[in-house]
């Protein structure tokens, strides 16, 4: 009788602790990794969205174009011979590109995304699929420490994969993907395609996030989860095969009993069910209690780590998301770009088609001098002056959206009270401008000169929203023409 008392005992404690550590260590080592995967391809995908809607798809096109150029009249090396006197005299038809203003300016937009998102590297490459051979061309790489070279073609085996679902989605790009090498270790990788303002894709942004730490991390706490469930079974396995006394009958039937229902009814999280039982005993049947005290304190411990860790990486999502917002604002102003403009019009247009406005018009302003600023007094003076137009426009214009939709390109879409007062608005603004411009205390870069146009929906001339924006782009250029003859 006493061994049947004992065969119940031990095989009790020892499945449930059993299933609760199998349990606990396969649900926690899913949910860590199915978070940290989530987590860091919403990193991924949403650093490549603000990389694309960052830089000048126009200056984009030119590398492009470049590179194809070359691309297409020489001999194809891939990055399987890196290295190789081949694949450097490949390289060196590319060497021109590396000084062109477009390929620094597109350099720069990319960095200032990099170092502003917790990522590996971002780079820019152009998909030549032609069924026969699917080549990965990089045309800008804004890694700091061995990036690949322009031109550079990509030969890793998942070339031919990625190049199948682009053809499948060429205006979508890829979704991010975890992939594991010989070179980088684990990887979550994406990109989404950079498009110009007639919405065709000139390129892909890329986006790379080295995995490997956070790996390894998870790999060292399922290893310690495992080391302590085996240490702890082994204990409650040593303290049941020692009780064969009669005496510790009714302890063993108090245990036996809150260990059937620890997980009754749907029982979870933190408890304390062990922490209240009230055994009596200074024999094996008492530091059995106690383990099992100790085994419950671990566990709510670990439920309380597991929340902590839970909620920190809910905080991580919530940041994640802060960054997708930023897809739709300019990184270096402030103000919405040309993706949140596209989506924007489209509002706009939905709206007039319902008859909710009556009417709307687009104003367009380019900032003049921008590339003599840059050259004479470099990038970060640039930027002011562009922050500086930015700020003219704003205030203007303050009852309406404005949008940066090129590397010196303004877009102001007008509604209501703007709308009635654009007349009286544009020449509120030329007169700003104009004391900028003839200020002479101020520094060079923030005397600045601007072209406006606008256009308002006419819709025995308009179709869609896109006229309105060329009509509005071509009176911009009007005024930039006239400027100029004034001045000459």
């Amino acid at each position: 009788m006493r061994g049947s008392i004992k065969k119940k005992f031990t095989l009790i404690i020892l499945l449930t602790t059993a299933i609760v550590s199998s349990c606990l260590i396969a649900v926690s080592t899913i949910v860590v990794r199915q978070l940290a995967d989530t987590m860091f391809k919403e990193n991924a995908d949403s650093a490549s969205y603000v990389a694309a809607a960052n830089v000048d798809p126009d200056e984009v096109r030119i590398i492009r174009d470049k590179v194809l150029e070359i691309y297409g009249s020489s001999e194809k090396i891939t990055s399987s011979d890196w290295g190789s006197e081949a694949f450097e005299e490949y390289q060196a038809l590319y060497e021109s590109i590396y000084s062109m203003q477009e390929y620094q300016d597109v350099l720069h937009d990319l960095r200032v995304v990099q170092d502003g998102s917790n990522v590996s590297c971002i780079y820019i490459f152009y998909a030549e699929l032609s069924g026969e051979r699917n080549d990965f061309i990089y045309l800008v790489d804004a890694d700091y420490g061995e990036p690949c070279p322009i031109g550079c073609i990509d030969s890793y085996d998942w070339a031919d994969e990625w190049a199948e679902e682009l053809v499948q989605n060429p205006d979508s790009g890829l979704n991010p993907t975890i992939t594991k090498t010989d070179e980088y270790g684990w990887l979550v990788s994406n990109m989404r395609p950079i498009k110009d303002e007639n919405n065709e894709t000139i390129a892909y942004a890329c986006t790379d996030i080295s995995m490997n730490e956070i790996r390894s991390i998870q790999n060292k706490l399922t290893a310690a989860l495992i080391v302590m469930a085996i240490l702890v079974y082994a204990i409650i396995y040593f303290i049941c095969t020692s009780v064969v006394n009669r005496t510790i009958v009714k302890p063993i039937r108090k245990l036996s009993e809150t260990a059937e229902n620890y997980w009754a009814n749907g029982k979870s999280g933190v408890r304390n069910d062990f922490a209240e039982l009230n055994v009596d005993s200074m024999d094996e049947i008492g530091v059995l209690t106690e383990s099992m005290k100790k085994m419950e304190s671990d566990i709510n411990n670990y439920f309380i780590g597991l929340e902590n860790t839970k909620q920190e990486l809910g905080a991580a999502r919530e940041e994640s998301q802060a960054i997708r917002e930023m897809a739709n604002k300019d990184a270096l102003t402030g103000v919405r770009n040309n993706n949140s403009y596209n989506n924007e019009i489209e509002d706009i247009t939905e709206a007039y088609e319902r008859g909710r406005i009556d009417s709307y018009g687009i104003a367009m302003i380019d900032l003049n001098y921008l590339k003599v600023i840059n050259d004479t007094y470099g990038h970060e003076k640039g930027d002011i002056s562009i922050k500086t137009i930015c700020d003219i426009v704003c205030e203007v214009f303050n009852h309406s959206p404005v949008f940066r939709v090129g590397g010196d390109e303004f877009v102001v879409i007008l509604i209501n009270n703007d709308l009635k007062n654009i007349d009286f608005l544009l020449a509120h603004f030329k007169k700003v401008v104009s004391e900028y411009e003839e200020n002479e205390l101020l520094e060079p870069w923030k005397r600045v000169s601007a072209a406006i146009g606008y256009a308002i929906y006419d819709e025995d001339v308009d179709s869609t929203a896109k006229d309105v924006f060329k009509r509005a782009d071509a009176n911009m250029y009007a005024d930039k023409v006239a400027q100029k003859a004034q001045r000459e």
